[in-house]
């Protein structure tokens, strides 16, 4: 997570955490 953006790394976040909701 440190190497990439905090960009990437939010919208990660925010796919992982849609992909559990559903």
């Amino acid at each position: 997570y440190l190497c990439r953006p905090r960009r990437v790394e939010m919208a990660n976040l925010l796919n992982l955490s849609e992909r559990q909701i559903k």
